[in-house]
């Protein structure tokens, strides 16, 4: 079983080593995604620089290769498929935000941990996810959308029993806090900047309820 978590962790990793954002930004304008807007190779940043359009196609380069390193990992090793899955979506996280190619220095992981567990669980996946939305929509920043993600799928995860998905959750948790505990922990001193899209939910909601 050893073998099998390496070496998905190793095809996870390399598949989420390729950032999408990159090949965006080398597209669109012939820099780097690290050096324009935030610095931040992922959807958010592609948005604000570049447009909607932009970062679909970011997102969309970013759930694909989750996509492909689970598949991967689970075909190379049917025997075993639960574990190999589960350990290439952890992988695909840690290429993404650890890529060796860049110093180890790379995105966030939402769109990556969101796709990882949904692929390895559909419906607690889902409703992590749909969590971590609604975190964001009521309580106004991204980072604490992005760590209630893989912290809500670890609770369901070990209420359920499954002690190879609370692994990989726990992995996805200490990930999360890595990249988005500062920003969170910015939320008190005002350094955080509130999401905007939290702002204009959270206006249409109160004006449908006049």
């Amino acid at each position: 079983m050893g073998t099998v978590v390496a070496c998905s962790l190793a095809v996870g990793y390399a598949c989420g080593s390729f950032l999408a954002a990159e090949l965006v930004s080398r597209h669109v304008s012939g820099g780097s995604a690290f050096d324009v807007g935030r610095g931040n190779p992922g959807m958010a940043n592609m948005g604000a620089v570049y447009g909607s359009r932009w970062a679909a196609v970011t997102l969309a380069g970013d759930v694909a290769k989750t996509i492909l390193a689970f598949a991967l990992a689970r075909a190379l090793f049917s025997n075993a498929a639960d574990a190999a899955g589960a350990a290439a979506a952890v992988g695909a996280t840690l290429g993404h935000v650890f890529p060796a190619w860049h110093r180890f220095r790379g995105g966030k992981g939402v769109a990556t941990t969101c796709s990882g567990v949904i692929l390895m669980t559909p419906v607690a996946g889902g409703v992590a996810a749909v969590a971590g939305l609604l975190v964001v929509l009521f309580g106004g920043y991204l980072c604490l959308g992005a760590l209630a993600i893989p912290a809500v799928w670890l609770v369901i995860e070990l209420a359920g029993g499954d002690a190879m998905h609370a692994i990989a959750g726990a992995a996805l948790v200490a990930v999360a806090v890595w990249c988005h505990g500062g920003p969170a922990a910015g939320i008190r001193t005002g350094e955080t900047p509130r999401a905007s899209i939290s702002g204009k939910f959270l206006s249409a909601l109160f004006k449908d309820s006049r």
